[in-house]
Formats: structure tokens, C-alpha cells, sequence
């Protein structure tokens, strides 16, 4: 009797690997990048979960919705997965062909639990995720550097302050807090079918206690399910190092437009002083 290959016989890894270049090539027939899944690490993101990417190592995100935070960057060097310019001899130059995979990080509280932070070792930016539950009201403090925020999940409002009037809040919507803005307080009704989250990205304000591997680059969040499908396309490239001078992030969701860098705030030393969010 024939000894016949059973599909489950072979490694996990291989059969993730298997499916993902399928898919790939399906995706973008006649690119090489198809390929990657053979010498990248293959990872899935569980909401909530994150991971630091170096400057000038490859990565791709192939499915799913991230919100993912950079440092002031020249350019960006694409390899493949793409329709856009690829620039394989420049990418080939400037890797650094390191090996090992990311650590995955699922935040830390940040004062109050509802507030998770992703803090990477350097001194440009961080991401804290706050939720607010149906009948609660949570407030943001003042942070004394500049901030951007993005809706990610639930529906809800701000209580009216000094600065500005109530505004309704809704996934994909993005809002700039300047310097010296007073604390922002996210309310959601108690009939709410489910928590408000807003993903925060600001000047790193505990870069002394670092909760994401020591490396340069920039941090992805996960901020829903995986899925085949994949909302705003793949693509195989590497992000360059930070500009001198730093400065405040920019931040993009999937779920929503791009949003603009904003002016730089406090210089992170002094910023670490006192932890607005204790």
C-alpha cells in the first residue's frame, strides 16, 4: 500500500509559509516578493499585541489593519509587493542583514489601567492605547508635548473644556492636541454596544523604562482581527533611519487618511521628569 503525504505531516511553520506565498502570488502574479515568506519572519498580531521594527530591515504587512507609528524618515525603499517604484539595489545595500525575529509586546498600564502604553527604546515617539467602557468617562491628561490621536474602535464624545467643544468620536477620525491643551475627557453612554479605544502617539515619554526590544525604527500595533483580505495593500520595504532633530511622530491607520508631523515638542529628558499619565 502506498505511504501517502498527509498536508498535517509537515511543520506548522511550513504550511503558514505555504498558505501565505499562495496567497502572495495570487495577490501580485510575476513579483519575486511573493517569495519573502521564506526568508522573513511570518508573524500574526493579535489585537492589542505590537512589535519595533529597525531602520533598514525589511518587513511587509500582507492582511489585516495596523496602526503604525515612524520616526521622521528620508524615504522609504521598496523591494516588491507593490505597484509603486522598487529600488532592489539600494535595498540590497543598505540592510543589515540581521537575524532574529521581533519581540511581540502587549502594552503595559500606563496610571490608569484602561491606558496601555508601547514604549520602544528611543526617544521619538510612543503609542498608548486608551479604552473607555459603555457608561464610563476617562480622562487623557495634559502630556506638555504635542500628541495626535486616532479612533480606532466604539463611538463616543469629549466633555466640553477650555480649548474646545464637545466632538463626537468615531472610528477613523484623527485629532492634533497642541502643547498646553487642557485634559481631554472621552465619555461613552451607557448604551454603547461596546468600548471607545484611541490609539495616542507623542514624543516618547518614558523612554528610561522601554517595554519593546532595543532597537531603531518604528512600532506597528495591531488594531483589529487578521483577515485574508488585507485593507490598503502589501508591500516589501524598508524604512531608512530617523532625520536629525526628531521631532513629533506621524501616525496611519488603515482605517483611516494619513495623518500630517507635527511640530516637536519638549526635548524627551525633560519630558521624563514627571509622568503625565501617573
Amino acid at each position: 500500500m502506498a505511504d501517502h503525504h498527509h498536508p498535517h505531516d509537515e511543520p506548522p511553520w511550513e504550511r503558514k509559509c505555504a498558505r501565505a506565498i499562495l496567497r502572495l502570488a495570487a495577490q501580485f502574479p510575476g513579483d519575486s516578493g511573493a517569495m519573502a515568506p521564506f526568508f522573513l519572519n511570518y508573524l500574526l498580531i493579535a489585537p492589542g499585541e505590537s512589535f519595533f521594527m529597525a531602520a533598514n530591515e525589511p518587513h511587509a504587512y500582507v492582511a489585516g489593519e495596523i496602526i503604525e507609528c515612524m520616526a521622521c524618515s528620508d524615504n522609504v525603499v521598496r523591494a516588491g509587493l507593490t505597484p509603486k517604484f522598487k529600488d532592489v539595489e539600494n535595498l540590497v545595500s543598505m540592510l543589515t542583514y540581521s537575524m532574529g525575529g521581533p519581540s511581540i509586546d502587549a502594552g503595559a498600564p500606563c496610571g490608569d489601567p484602561r491606558i496601555l502604553r508601547y514604549t520602544p527604546p528611543v526617544p521619538e515617539f510612543e503609542v498608548c492605547v486608551a479604552s473607555c467602557n459603555p457608561g464610563e468617562e476617562l480622562t487623557i491628561p495634559n502630556l506638555k508635548v504635542p500628541s495626535i490621536f486616532i479612533v480606532i474602535e466604539g463611538a463616543g464624545n469629549t466633555l466640553e473644556s477650555g480649548w474646545a467643544p464637545p466632538i463626537i468620536l468615531r472610528p477613523g477620525r484623527s485629532y492634533y492636541v497642541p502643547v498646553g491643551a487642557e485634559p481631554l475627557t472621552l465619555r461613552v453612554g451607557e448604551a454603547a454596544k461596546g468600548p471607545l479605544r484611541i490609539a495616542i502617539a507623542h514624543q516618547n515619554l518614558h523612554q528610561r523604562v522601554p517595554i519593546i526590544a532595543p532597537k531603531r525604527g518604528k512600532l506597528g500595533s495591531s488594531g483589529g482581527e487578521p483577515n485574508s483580505g488585507g485593507r490598503g495593500g502589501s508591500s516589501f520595504d524598508a524604512g531608512t533611519p530617523p532625520r536629525a532633530g526628531g521631532g513629533s511622530p506621524a501616525i496611519a491607520g488603515l482605517c483611516g487618511p494619513p495623518i500630517p508631523e507635527l511640530p516637536g515638542g519638549a526635548a524627551a529628558a525633560e519630558a521624563e521628569e514627571e509622568d503625565p499619565y501617573a
